[in-house]
């Protein structure tokens, strides 16, 4: 059973520490992960400290291993903050800095670890660390508890959750803590909820190139086909324009949105999984009332997708602005991230598709070898758009690239129709401790980084666990 109260007793009573090393000038440093809800929960965090006068910095990583701890720790600062990172590294953090340092997460975490009293963890009170509580709410909620002015950090909360897609309840919804998260902000008139079309870019692309960009729910003959959805529309009559400026789905009146559903369900209804493209089509959207209508800040989704990019890309700290309220050259140079973004991910589809050798096909299990095409940093999402597929949505996907130094990064993902358990955190964990790496994350999603030379041996083990 879920233990809110828990959490925020847990929280106050850290508090007062944590208080006195800022009013001792203690220099802490805040580390976290490059994705969105890295982005979210470090930002919320420093966001937070800071208010309070402490000597706190912010430092974002794309992973946490042995290697990189030593260098945190070189760093020399009094007291360390991990968010979004640690949990399956807990021995390796108490070697490093004894007690100085603190994990608020949500990743699956060992029965011994979780009851370190350095580590808040959101499976420790009984949410589900995949699908109700990511690490943007359990930040938000120690800003909360540290003082309850920054209750204006919940759509960080929301942002952060639906980018790392725990917006997995009905209608793509939002459930457990994140959900008190949205509800905080709510109150506050910060975010508002309704029930809408869910396109990408809804607020900032034309209808046409919005439903192209469309992947969840995939839509055979649209996904993809820019050209082909334009043609589609002029056919329908529906007005596309407002002058000479395209319009956007948010900008289409109600009757114009059952035109278009009308007109998408001619295309897709005699199709394979129609009745479950159509009603994905619809669910729960997030607008974000305090940022600038048609700009990918107004929608929590595109917000998500806009700090994801920066993180994938190596601009965490244009992210990490953009979090803190810059809406000036930040803004502008996280929209050109995204758009180089949006081409390194087209660019490695096209790749992957254009050489099916690289998939490696084990009845319900495909490993994808992106190695010399896909960058690192974006290997995630591209596994996430191939499980959405029709091709890939009831298998599990087990993706590898090239990393930095000497290793391979490995990410994967279950297809929404996948049939049978399985618990991708526990079996990259263990598939990686096997060939001397690490790894770890939720059942529907992890990752790990292990030595190229034993990528044949954490296939197999990887292979043996699935079969499992």
């Amino acid at each position: 059973m879920a233990d809110f109260e828990g959490l925020m007793a847990r929280y106050r009573a850290m508090g007062p520490g944590l208080l006195k090393l800022s009013a001792d000038g203690k220099r802490i440093l805040v580390v976290t992960h490059i994705d969105a809800d890295g982005l979210c929960s470090g930002s919320a965090v420093f966001a937070a400290l800071k208010r309070k006068g402490a000597n706190v910095a912010l430092r974002t990583v794309p992973d946490l291993d042995a290697k990189t701890i030593g260098a945190l720790k070189e760093l020399g600062y009094e007291f360390n903050i991990f968010t979004d990172l640690g949990s399956t590294l807990v021995s390796e953090l108490e070697a490093a800095f004894g007690d100085r340092f603190l994990v608020i997460d949500h990743h699956q975490i060992s029965e011994a670890d979780i009851r370190s009293p350095c580590v808040v963890n959101a499976w420790a009170f009984g949410f589900d660390g995949g699908k109700e509580a990511c690490s943007s709410a359990m930040a938000y909620f120690f800003a909360a508890a540290l003082d309850p002015a920054n209750a204006d950090l919940s759509p960080l909360a929301v942002v952060g959750a639906v980018a790392d897609r725990q917006d997995s309840g009905p209608g793509r919804s939002l459930g457990g803590l994140n959900r008190a998260a949205l509800g905080d902000a709510q109150t506050r008139g910060l975010v508002s909820m309704t029930t809408d079309l869910m396109f990408t870019g809804r607020e900032t692309r034309p209808v046409h190139e919005a439903i192209a960009l469309t992947s969840t729910p995939f839509l055979k003959g649209l996904t993809g086909g820019r050209d082909a959805v334009l043609a589609l529309l002029h056919q329908s009559g529906l007005s596309l324009k407002d002058g000479g400026t395209w319009r956007t789905i948010s900008s289409l009146s109600q009757d114009e949105k059952k035109r278009l559903i009308e007109v998408l369900a001619g295309v897709v209804s005699s199709q394979e999984g129609a009745s479950e493209a159509l009603s994905g089509m619809f669910g729960e959207v997030y607008t974000l009332h305090f940022e600038d209508a048609f700009t990918p800040l107004r929608d929590a989704r595109e917000f998500g997708t806009l700090l994801n990019s920066c993180g994938r890309m190596g601009a965490s700290g244009i992210g990490i602005s953009v979090c803190l309220g810059d809406r000036s050259q930040a803004l502008k140079d996280a929209m050109k991230t995204l758009s180089e973004y949006r081409g390194g991910i087209n660019k490695a589809l096209s790749g992957l598709t254009s050489e099916p050798s690289r998939m490696e096909r084990h009845g319900s299990l495909v490993f994808v070898n992106g190695e010399g095409l896909v960058d690192e940093n974006l290997l995630g999402p591209v596994i996430s758009i191939l499980t959405s597929t029709p091709e890939f949505k009831d298998k599990v996907v087990v993706g590898r690239a090239t990393a930095r130094g000497s290793d391979l990064k490995i990410s994967s993902r279950v297809g929404d129709a996948f049939a049978g358990p399985v618990n991708l955190g526990l079996i990259m964990k263990e598939a990686a401790e096997a060939v001397d790496g690490v790894g770890g994350g939720h059942e529907m999603a992890a990752g790990a980084k292990i030595p190229s030379s034993r990528g044949d041996s954490f296939s197999r083990a990887v292979l043996a666990r699935v079969a499992g």
